[in-house]
């Protein structure tokens, strides 16, 4: 007996001891969900796929909560709660996690190298695992950086806003006044490439009040949770009551962003590029077209003030160096409220400057500052 003790203590001892990574491997279960959320004890896995499922979360205070994540970005879990309606709870109060839908996850590591990928997932012990459906990764909770729903189809990168506000009088006085607004954006975790048009027109009695169309367009590309190169950055704007028949703008530039959550998101932009101004009448003698160089700065702030409502501002400035008479302003404030689904109502305050106006070929010279107030219908995809 005594030598069968001691020939089993020298087998422990000569046999390695079995890592937990190993001992997972071995017959990992999935996470249980669901109202009884029954406990895993040993080895365990993301919950298999079921996207009609809910998402779990269970609090530092041993509360279960069952709804849907609709994001988790700056240390907050967007939560949409079956009975609680949305909630914003800390990452820091959530202990395990347990998604049966396929999400994006995005995370870092300390050289800074980021891994995005989609899958169900979970979390426990301060580990998340998530299944792509081909392998399952394991990463410490500290590394999220992000978490959007759905997977990475090309659809989903996609958003456009359309918006019309039409106006129409007849009797003492006839008067058409025409407004659009469009904007394109495609964006992923590391780019976001954005196209906007704006237009707008009023006659009055056969005379034309407005008559002036922008086109905007650049690409982002980030280099670092919020900082972005902006390459490239285009513009191009016509309105010849202020005497202009068509200005050019390209350039390129690096934008950061301030605040980027789910109710407030706040980006600036620095940049330079090069500007052609053609002038629709212009007085004898002067240049046209005149080519400069301008420094330009940007900033867009997006509020979600209230659910129902949105309140999106974009202020642009031209400074133009080789001539500060054409350093030009552009201001553009939307409230924008939920009506039905995608449609909404949309106040729009619109402020345009040019410092210096270019006089026209019978010596008038435009007003400076033009304001615009539109109300009108918009889609928003």
């Amino acid at each position: 007996m005594a030598f069968a003790l001691l020939a089993s203590a020298v087998g422990a001892l000569a046999s390695p001891p079995v890592r937990a990574e190993e001992a997972e491997v071995e017959s990992p279960s999935p996470l249980s969900i669901g109202p009884a959320l029954v406990p895993i004890i040993g080895p365990w896995r993301p919950p298999e796929y079921a996207p009609d499922e809910k998402d779990w979360l269970q609090l530092t205070s041993g509360e279960w909560v069952g709804g849907t994540i609709e994001l988790i970005s700056d240390e907050t879990v967007y939560f949409d709660s079956d009975e609680l309606d949305d909630l914003e709870i800390d990452w820091d109060d959530v202990s395990e996690l347990r998604s049966a839908r396929r999400n994006t996850y995005r995370f870092t590591h300390e050289d800074d190298d980021e891994v995005i990928l989609t899958g169900t997932a979970g979390m426990r012990g301060g580990v998340i695992r998530i299944d792509t459906g081909e392998e399952i990764l394991e990463f410490p909770r500290d590394e999220l950086l992000n978490m959007i729903e759905g997977g990475l189809r090309e659809l989903d990168y996609w958003s456009l806003n359309v918006g019309l506000g039409l106006s129409l009088r007849s009797g003492n006085s006839d008067q058409t006044d025409l407004n659009i607004n469009a904007q394109i954006r495609r964006e992923t975790p590391l780019t976001r490439a954005t196209v906007s048009y704006q237009s707008a027109y009023s006659e009055a009695d056969g005379d034309e009040l407005t008559n002036n169309q922008r086109l905007n367009g650049e690409f982002n590309y980030y280099v670092s949770r919020r900082f972005y190169v902006v390459a490239p950055l285009a513009e191009a704007f016509r309105d010849r009551l202020q005497n202009i028949e068509l200005r050019t703008t390209v350039g390129a530039g690096v934008g950061y962003d301030i605040l980027d959550r789910p109710r407030a998101d706040w980006n600036v932009l620095l940049g330079g590029g090069y500007q052609r101004t053609d002038y629709h009448q212009i007085e004898q003698g002067l240049q046209d077209p005149e080519h400069d160089a301008a420094v330009i700065f940007g900033s867009t702030l997006e509020l979600d003030p209230w659910k129902d409502v949105d309140w999106d501002t974009t202020y642009q400035l031209q400074l133009i160096v080789t001539d500060l008479d054409k350093t030009n302003h552009h201001l553009t404030s939307v409230f924008s409220f939920d009506i039905w689904g995608p449609l909404d109502l949309d106040v729009t305050f619109t402020w345009d400057r040019i410092e210096g106006p270019t006089r026209d070929e019978d010596g008038q010279t435009p007003k400076k500052n033009d304001y615009r107030m539109t109300v009108g219908l918009a889609i928003d995809l």
